[in-house]
């Protein structure tokens, strides 16, 4: 069976996802283009919970107790504006930073402040951690004052292509937005993976994960998901050794804090499995403890999780080289990484549920009454 992902098209609804600005809180420029996406289709409609956090789900299916929803989230380490103080060579801007980037990193990065009348660039002069929040504290110089409350960000690319690689992705936040546009390329084409509109498969994109999975810990906690939902948080998580870029996307069996649940991971593993013998398909299965991710804390509240994740270069934009610089991803990886999707949505009949016994168990139970007799016999004899 052909596959209804299209290269060209993952690669446009990157580009057109990455462009856009974030950061914890401030996610607004993501919001709008998911809003913007759903309202040019004619087979999504969205949900906007009451802390922004968006649920997207399919026109005309019926919903599921055990829906597969595939989860990101919209934020990326940034600054925000405390105050503008007048110098003689232009303001001083206190900022907070919102997220995890090594101190090291900040003096001399460029960074860039969004306001509603166009970019406002700064650049580090100094950082301390803050008492209270353990968030680190940010001097910056600008030739115009940056309002209160402004939010910043690194002031790199949001999309483009690398001059020395065609396949490589170069941008200002790959985690997650990679994601986002991963999650948003296989809803795109969900009616004709899914024709007959059966499977129950949503996205839950959430807000301000990089300061403590907040928008996630909001959903569970007010339990805005089936209790029965598959969820797979995806990330664009840090490349490891054995966790290279160009290898394919990864079936994340853990994280840094936690191991994932075991049948609905093994259910993604067959998956991949299969894509592999059809051919021009390859994925990687991996414990990938970089950092922590939202499934997480959606386990801490009871859920079924399972992750799965790109490759990701120059981790929250720290370079080998001790500089800020754009985080990458392979497009080959993002294209896998959507077909990976479109097979768990043909394969979801095979997917764990109660009262069915798990593939792996009926072998093992054959094994078992295979070599039963053997067990009744005097192992000393």
């Amino acid at each position: 069976m052909s596959s209804a992902v299209r290269k060209a098209r993952v690669r446009r609804l990157l580009e057109r996802t990455l462009d856009n600005p974030t950061a914890p809180f401030r996610e607004g420029e993501v919001i709008a283009w998911v809003r913007e996406f759903v309202a040019g289709s004619d087979h999504l409609k969205l949900r906007e919970d009451p802390d922004g956090n968006l649920h997207l789900r399919r026109v005309g299916v019926r919903a599921s107790a055990r829906p597969l929803v595939l989860s990101a989230h919209m934020d990326h380490p940034g600054f925000r504006a405390l105050r503008a103080t007048k110098r003689a060579d232009g303001y001083r801007i206190d900022a907070l930073f919102l997220g995890g980037v090594r101190p090291s990193y900040f003096p001399g990065a460029r960074a860039r402040f969004h306001t509603p009348d166009g970019g406002i660039p700064a650049r580090v002069r100094s950082t301390r951690p803050d008492p209270k929040s353990g968030e680190q504290r940010v001097v910056l110089h600008a030739r115009r004052p940056v309002p209160r409350g402004a939010y910043g960000t690194w002031d790199l690319p949001g999309f483009r292509i690398s001059r020395r690689d065609p396949d490589l992705v170069e941008t200002r936040a790959a985690d997650d937005l990679a994601g986002v546009a991963a999650i948003l390329a296989v809803l795109d084409v969900a009616d004709r993976i899914d024709p007959k509109r059966r499977v129950d498969v949503r996205a839950l994109f959430t807000r301000a994960e990089e300061v403590g999975f907040v928008g996630a810990l909001a959903v569970a906690d007010a339990r805005r998901l089936p209790r029965d939902a598959r969820i797979v948080a995806v990330e664009a998580s840090k490349a490891l050794r054995d966790a290279p870029q160009g290898a394919g996307p990864i079936l994340r069996v853990g994280d840094r804090t936690s191991i994932f649940d075991d049948g609905l991971t093994r259910w993604i593993g067959r998956v991949g499995s299969r894509l592999e013998r059809g051919g021009r398909f390859r994925f990687q299965r991996r414990l990938m403890d970089g950092g922590t991710c939202e499934s997480t804390a959606f386990q801490l509240h009871g859920l079924r999780c399972a992750g799965m994740c790109l490759p990701l270069g120059n981790y929250h934009n720290m370079s080998e080289r001790g500089r800020i610089a754009v985080e990458t991803i392979r497009l080959s990886d993002c294209v896998g990484l959507v077909r990976f999707f479109e097979g768990m949505i043909l394969a979801d009949d095979d997917a764990p549920r109660a009262g069915r016994p798990d593939p792996l168990r009926a072998r093992l139970d054959r094994t078992l009454a295979r070599g039963r007799a053997g067990l009744a016999r005097d192992p000393f004899a």
